[in-house]
């Protein structure tokens, strides 16, 4: 479709209040467009690029950016996307970003089987670095594990999920990504699945690349040795490990925030 007309939008979704943002279709990847319930949310601007349409959104005084995605297939303009996706994403970094859509990408062999199943570890590391440099949390899926299956049924790949920054993660309490189920696209619908229920004390989230920073070691000793906190064995073991929670939060984004940064430029 050129364009998309504002009957055509709302057909897609029918409440009062709804508004869209609409990019036009390029070769043969068709138009993206995005729908939102004006009535509960404020959008401020759309911007969009080769691959990608996003939203600038205000609610509950907060600001967000909701990026829809649909990737080409091949390698060097799926570069081209992730590279003008990390680059929006820095320039508006006044807000939480949500990025969801069709990536035409797995991570890693585990989330693609069948005939058509080719060793590609190369992209699979690309892709899998970019999601790492968008600083981004890839929650995991909840029931199916796949989200496109060919017509025959005979190749199968998780090609489309959401990645969120962790503040929304713990602001609306998102709890996984779940597939649904298969209608008249070879694409499975995607939600994200909020549960409000208080299960405790958020996971220790750890990122392996820190182990690559040949201060790391050091800092982790020289902070955990600083902390005097006393009490029971379990007490202080809690409070040590909830306060190198933070420590660890602004060495990332101190630190080693910047090699990703520097990584990047290298990249370009």
């Amino acid at each position: 479709m050129k364009g998309c007309s504002e009957l055509t939008a709302k057909s897609f979704w029918r409440e009062e209040g709804i508004n869209f943002s609409v990019s036009d279709s390029e070769g043969m990847s068709g138009c993206l467009i995005t729908l939102w319930n004006s009535s509960k949310l404020k959008v401020v601007c759309s911007f969009k690029g080769t691959g990608f349409l996003g939203i600038k959104v205000l609610s509950m005084d907060k600001v967000f950016y909701v990026c829809n995605v649909y990737s080409p297939c091949s390698l060097s303009t799926k570069r081209v996307l992730w590279k003008n996706l990390l680059n929006v994403k820095d320039k508006f970094n006044d807000g939480e970003w949500l990025i969801g859509g069709d990536f035409n990408s797995v991570k890693n062999g585990g989330e693609k089987k069948g005939r058509s199943e080719i060793e590609n570890r190369a992209e699979w590391e690309e892709f899998a670095g970019f999601i790492s440099d968008t600083g981004l949390e890839d929650v995991p899926c909840k029931g199916k594990k796949f989200s496109w299956f060919s017509s025959d049924g005979g190749s199968k790949s998780r090609l489309d999920r959401f990645l969120v920054s962790s503040n929304i993660v713990n602001l609306w309490g998102v709890v996984a990504q779940k597939i649904g189920d298969k209608d008249i696209s070879d694409h499975f619908p995607i939600w994200l699945v909020v549960d409000k229920m208080d299960w405790g004390p958020k996971p220790f989230k750890f990122n392996n690349e820190w182990f690559h920073h040949k201060d790391f070691i050091d800092f982790v000793e020289k902070e955990w040795r600083g902390m005097l906190i006393q009490g029971r064995g379990d007490f202080v073991l809690k409070e040590k490990i909830r306060l190198l929670k933070f420590k660890l939060r602004w060495w990332n984004s101190n630190v080693f925030g910047k090699i990703l940064i520097w990584r990047r430029e290298l990249r370009r």
